[in-house]
């Protein structure tokens, strides 16, 4: 049996041919004709389906460029701290929390999205403030950009953590001032370590966590997820999700290169191939940390900052190690960098890997964030088909912050996508979930409006038109993970993945582009997403 898809605004996203289609025929879950309504419907036949899209748009679904899907699925079951204002806010959320959920004494209570930026205190919370949620629960607050944390008296003695205990490269502890205390604040490295040792949920939980984060994910329009820092846990993780079919949108997963060098040779099933809609897309490496937490590293200090210009997490000579190891493997290497001596550090090193070797292929290397990145550094990315893949939503949530953080010249600049554009760049727009949610509208509203929460213009000359703002979210991302040939656009044989939308984004103000709603995500053909409810039927 096939579906046909009519009487909507069909935008094909193709760069050559006609944008606009009348309709689409799918059979198996592909397209097999897309163009006028008459040549389409000449392949119909008694007890065929017939979608009425009533007027509304249909786009080749959404690609997730760049999040965390495992970690996503993990803060469903942390207490959200965004909207708290102050200390006193986040203790009583917390004790709510604890209450709501029948914790015990020894669990561990977790909050997530809090940042200093925002707080009346205007600085972290330290153990002393998270002493009086509890003495007896170990707690951890993770902070909104996932760098960084504070822990209490108590998860400092579990995991003990005392003014003995040093600082190690790519990370360090807060001290309580004038001593080597720790004061339970963590960041970057130390941060991580930290978090890895707290005991994960349930298998059982973990499974509920994760079929609500594809529902999350499916009612903001996507049908390809990221998973970027897969270390050997969530792999194993990831594994068994996808023996048991309990994945339904694709999941792209990128393997912590300096744990998992081997792993495409240990595993050829998930190598580049999807297995139960999972794969390894190549590996992922992080040189530096967040530049609304100062932990960037930039080339310049900080505003105010005297000489302070954040830090790196690995040496020229790890980095080289890491780039020659990837390209042994020919495998694609995703590195994140906001501040731009850590994109000069990934430009340079690989420029000086391929010289060396004589190498001409980077397997679409990808910079990850590209906060700060330079037009000069783009234009030597460009020159070796390196890609940036900007968080380009960062200039509505923190442009403030970097305004403050960086000065006008500097903080105005950061995501340059339209650098990107006229150097003729293919790019990609992402939102680093669980750190925003993956709301593509508004990742596409503000790389065409630029203006902060506040309503601050941050870069009005990197602004890009609304078509060069889709690209990103669907035939370049495509282009990213290699699969232009199966999705990022509604072409003959690719994968019948949309997303439909209550207006056509293209015939839209472009001060109400984040005000589109999704209507319908369709994956492989199935509706996955209606009216905020999950479908397992097909749309045939």
């Amino acid at each position: 049996m096939r579906t046909f898809y009519i009487n909507g605004k069909i935008i094909t996203m193709e760069e050559e041919g006609e944008l606009y289609a009348e309709a689409v025929c799918v059979e198996k879950g592909r397209i097999i004709s897309v163009g006028k309504k008459e040549i389409v419907f000449a392949l119909k036949q008694m007890g065929d389906e017939v979608i009425d899209l009533n007027g509304k748009t249909m786009l080749p679904g959404f690609i997730d460029a760049h999040s965390h899907f495992i970690g996503t699925a993990n803060t469903m079951t942390q207490c959200d701290l965004s909207v708290c204002k102050d200390f006193a806010d986040i203790i009583q959320t917390m004790k709510n929390f604890k209450e709501k959920r029948m914790l015990s004494d020894e669990a561990w209570i977790i909050g997530s999205n809090y940042d200093q930026n925002f707080l009346k205190e205007g600085r972290h919370p330290d153990k002393n403030v998270l002493d009086k949620i509890s003495t007896t629960n170990p707690i951890l607050l993770v902070h909104a950009s996932s760098h960084m944390g504070v822990t209490n008296s108590k998860g400092l003695e579990i995991q003990k953590i005392d003014e003995k205990t040093k600082d190690f490269d790519g990370g360090k502890y807060g001290r309580i001032s004038g001593t080597n205390e720790p004061n339970g604040y963590m960041e970057e490295n130390v941060f991580l370590e930290f978090q890895s040792k707290v005991p994960m949920q349930s298998m059982e939980t973990l499974i509920s966590c994760i079929e609500e984060a594809q529902k999350m994910y499916a009612s903001y329009g996507v049908t390809t997820i990221q998973d970027g820092m897969v270390g050997k846990p969530l792999f194993q993780l990831l594994q068994y999700v996808s023996s048991t079919s309990k994945l339904y949108l694709d999941v792209v997963g990128y393997a912590d290169i300096m744990t998992l060098g081997e792993i495409f040779e240990e595993q050829p099933m998930y190598a580049n191939q999807y297995h139960n809609h999972f794969k390894l897309g190549g590996f992922k490496i992080f040189l530096d940390g967040s530049p609304q937490g100062k932990t960037a590293w930039m080339t310049k200090p900080y505003e105010n900052e005297d000489d302070y210009k954040g830090y790196p997490i690995h040496s020229d000579e790890e980095l080289k190690k890491y780039i020659c190891l990837a390209l042994d493997k020919k495998q694609q290497l995703l590195a994140h960098c906001n501040g731009d001596a850590a994109a000069e550090q990934y430009v340079s090193m690989f420029m000086n890997v391929l010289k060396e070797r004589k190498e001409k292929d980077i397997f679409r290397a990808v910079m990850i964030h590209a906060q700060l990145v330079r037009k000069d550094q783009l234009e030597r990315m460009a020159k070796i088909g390196m890609m940036p893949s900007f968080f380009v939503v960062h200039t509505y949530y923190w442009g403030d912050i970097h305004l403050k953080n960086f000065g006008l010249e500097r903080g105005s600049q950061i995501s340059p996508v339209k650098d990107a554009v006229d150097l003729q760049m293919k790019y990609t727009f992402h939102q680093d979930t669980p750190v925003v949610p993956p709301d593509m509208m508004l990742t596409i509203s503000s790389a065409v409006n630029r203006v902060s929460k506040t309503g601050q213009n941050v870069g009005k000359n990197q602004c890009v038109s609304i078509l060069d703002a889709l690209k990103a979210v669907t035939s370049y991302a495509a282009y990213q993970y290699f699969e232009e040939n199966e999705k990022g656009t509604i072409a003959k044989w690719k994968y019948a993945d949309f997303v439909v939308l209550d207006k056509n984004p293209l015939e839209t103000r472009k001060e109400e582009i984040a005000d589109i709603k999704v209507v319908m995500t369709i994956k492989e053909n199935k509706i996955i997403y209606k009216n905020g409810e999950k479908e397992n039927e097909s749309a045939e």
